[in-house]
């Protein structure tokens, strides 16, 4: 059997009505011995004379000893005009229909395949034997020459066709030299298969694909926005949600909405990071972290901070006494609360916070219980009697990320996720400090520069604090440098702890740092880490971690 592209028709050709003398003269073609090598519908785009003309042979055929034809196929029967020189197919009707002049055609063909391999590196310069051939597989021909550029020998009919290997090499010898045979030679070919049946693939890059699957998680989040709807009787309610589910969307929202309706709004949060990229969403709102706010009112009241014993002293007992002591000498402030991430806040802040709330005042809280990286429970008793507002689904991450995420959660099964499938989480193991951040490098440069992924949509995270970690802010990787913050420019990619970035979400994940200093809280580390990815994420593992933590991060990437 000839080698023949492509291997099998398809389907629509198979049945179209007028492909069915090219697919007889296929079948045909593909009976020869194994030495030919036969290309259906071998298309092109040339220039001449400065304009790109399009062509199509409906068959080349390749032989190491012979050379090469260029077959023009014409089915029904067959009438030319000699007086004005037209051609015409007779269907089985015994209409007449005008077409292209067949001898011409494969003429035309023959010289613009031959130009084109020409200009094939390693074509080299010696002369092939290379001709084209018509053939009129439903009629007979009768054993003289149609015309003086159609010699009985080039033109195949249909006892031709049943014995195509015969009249193929009768072919060749019409065209072969007197003198001696131009072969085309195993190597040229190989370099005729290569130029007309490559195989070639355009992958679309991952930045395309990552940005596709985000519209869809957009647009499940802002389904969300029914809940708020749901709410809009309670003055006072606790939402709470995994991570992913839209809590932070939803808090922001119900603020601008409160905003518009005339109220005097404060919207909080834990995380100073977060407070930052929540001021840029929203205008006319007051947005401050937490100790941003005890700082704020402390200083307008005139009240000075003593000095405190230990950083943990200074954040949970000092600040939150001063904001207490300024919000009872300046009295309620606001009309509206929300709190955000409201699982880190401990049972003073609470007090400090409810103290600002005018009568009557609206008091929000988002919060996730399942994050609490610092140990303490939302005390709300008082504020808020009734029982949490729960909300299951995720609609931040991917599938494929959830699933990952959702190991670490202390209740999976409750949990559902709609969004696309994804990227499955890539998990890569270093060696050492210096192996980590070569790793890291190739990823970003593969990232940027072949995925054309935007500097931007990329977080490193760590679970250390910068003076522990080996991504320090200002030093370089590659041609990219480590910032504190998001920035547009085309080399920064931005640095963070998991602490500093929880709230927070960034198209592609890169956690790094994983190793036994993880081991004493890895359900919070990882679900909290890991869930900052949309829609990418890869995660690096020391390979001397402790074989328990790994198994588990192992099973958790596989889903």
């Amino acid at each position: 059997m000839a080698k023949i592209y492509p291997e099998r028709l398809p389907q629509s050709i198979l049945d179209d009505p007028k492909r069915k003398a090219e697919v007889n003269v296929y079948r045909a073609l593909a009976g020869m011995d194994n030495a030919f090598v036969v290309f259906y519908s071998v298309a092109w785009q040339s220039r001449s004379q400065g304009v790109a003309r399009d062509g199509e042979a409906d068959f080349v055929i390749a032989h190491p000893e012979f050379g090469l034809l260029v077959m023009e196929v014409k089915g029904g029967g067959v009438t030319f005009d000699g007086e004005n020189g037209e051609w015409y197919t007779i269907d089985r009707n015994g209409e007449q229909h005008a077409i292209k002049d067949p001898a011409e055609q494969a003429r035309r063909s023959h010289y613009t395949l031959l130009d084109n391999l020409l200009e094939l590196p390693g074509w080299g310069r010696s002369f092939v034997t290379i001709g084209h051939v018509v053939c009129f597989p439903h009629i007979s021909v009768p054993a003289r020459p149609l015309r003086m550029d159609l010699p009985r020998e080039i033109v195949f009919d249909r006892d031709d066709v049943d014995n195509i290997q015969q009249s193929v090499l009768r072919a060749f010898e019409h065209y072969a030299s007197k003198d001696r045979r131009m072969p085309l030679g195993r190597e040229r070919l190989q370099l005729v298969e290569r130029m007309l049946a490559r195989s070639f693939t355009i992958r679309t890059p991952l930045g395309i694909e990552l940005e596709q699957e985000d519209e869809k998680l957009i647009e499940l989040t802002e389904q969300q926005m029914a809940i708020l709807q749901f709410l809009r009787t309670r003055c006072r309610a606790t939402i709470a949600g995994c991570a992913g589910s839209g809590k932070t969307m939803l808090a922001v929202e119900k603020a601008r909405r409160l905003h518009e309706q005339g109220f005097e709004v404060l919207l909080t949060c834990f995380n100073a990071a977060l407070a930052g990229e929540l001021q840029q969403r929203v205008e006319g709102i007051h947005v401050v972290h937490f100790h941003g706010l005890c700082k704020e009112m402390a200083r307008e009241y005139g009240f000075s901070l003593r000095k405190p014993t230990s950083e943990q002293e200074y954040h949970d007992v000092i600040l939150p006494e001063q904001l207490l002591d300024a919000a009872q000498e300046a009295g309620p402030q606001y009309d509206a609360i929300i709190v955000d991430e409201g699982q880190d806040f401990k049972e003073t802040y609470w007090i400090g916070l409810s103290t600002l709330l005018r009568e009557n005042g609206i008091f929000y809280v988002f919060y996730d219980d399942n994050q609490n990286l610092y140990g303490g429970e939302a005390a709300l008793q008082g504020i808020v009697d009734e029982a949490p507002f729960p909300l299951y689904e995720n609609c931040r991450n991917t599938r494929s990320i959830h699933q990952l995420v959702s190991q670490f959660h202390s209740q999976p099964a409750d949990l559902v996720c709609r969004g696309p499938q994804g990227h499955a989480p890539e998990l890569a193991y270093y060696r050492e400090n210096a192996h980590m951040l070569r790793l890291v490098q190739a990823k970003l440069h593969q990232l940027v520069v072949e995925e054309r992924v935007a500097p931007e949509d990329i977080v490193i995270l760590t679970p250390r604090a910068q003076e522990r970690t080996q991504f320090k802010i200002g030093m370089r990787l590659g041609n990219f440098v480590l910032t504190s913050g998001r920035s547009k420019a085309s080399n920064s990619i931005q640095v963070s702890s998991i602490h500093a970035f929880k709230g927070l979400e960034r198209r592609v994940v890169l956690m790094v740092e994983i190793d036994e200093s993880v081991r004493h809280k890895p359900e919070i580390v990882m679900y909290v880490g890991c869930s900052r990815a949309r829609t990418y994420l890869v995660l690096y593992a020391d390979a001397a971690t402790p074989a328990d933590l790994k198994e588990r991060i192992e099973a958790a990437c596989k889903g």
